[in-house]
């Protein structure tokens, strides 16, 4: 490959990876903001230790936030386009780091109520961030 085709290759990966972490936290976080706390958030997590601490009502607004941040860095990167490869990735490595935080936190929640199969796609979607931020990370390789 080309250098420039190797430029364009690794601007087209970056793009697309910020796009799809924008639309995933758009989505969920605003979702949450707009939507607020659903009604069988309590029936699900009533009876596990959120309830005790941090309180169902803190954790799920904690959870929106920082959806709702993630969702902000992306959009600051897409603005800043950070994507090309003049630009270096702040947010976009930021809001990739906080995504694995993110992903962290709803496995945990999978987990404590034992639905495994949803503990093992936040696995999935941890390992695909962990890609994604080695990839945005470190210079062209491709």
């Amino acid at each position: 490959m080309s250098q420039n085709q190797n430029r364009f290759a690794r601007m087209g990966i970056l793009l697309a990876i910020n796009l799809l972490f924008l639309m995933i936290w758009g989505f969920a976080g605003i979702g949450k903001f707009m939507s607020g706390k659903p009604s069988w958030f309590a029936d699900k997590f009533g009876q596990t230790m959120l309830a005790t601490f941090p309180g169902l009502t803190a954790s799920f607004w904690l959870l929106a936030g920082l959806e709702l941040l993630a969702f902000l860095l992306a959009a600051v990167a897409l603005v800043r386009m950070e994507f090309c490869e003049s630009r270096p990735s702040r947010f976009l490595n930021a809001m990739l780091v906080l995504s694995l935080f993110v992903f962290v936190m709803l496995g945990f929640g999978q987990w404590l109520t034992s639905e495994f199969n949803g503990a093992q796609q936040q696995f999935v979607y941890f390992c695909g961030t962990l890609i994604a931020l080695g990839h945005a990370h470190r210079p062209s390789t491709i």
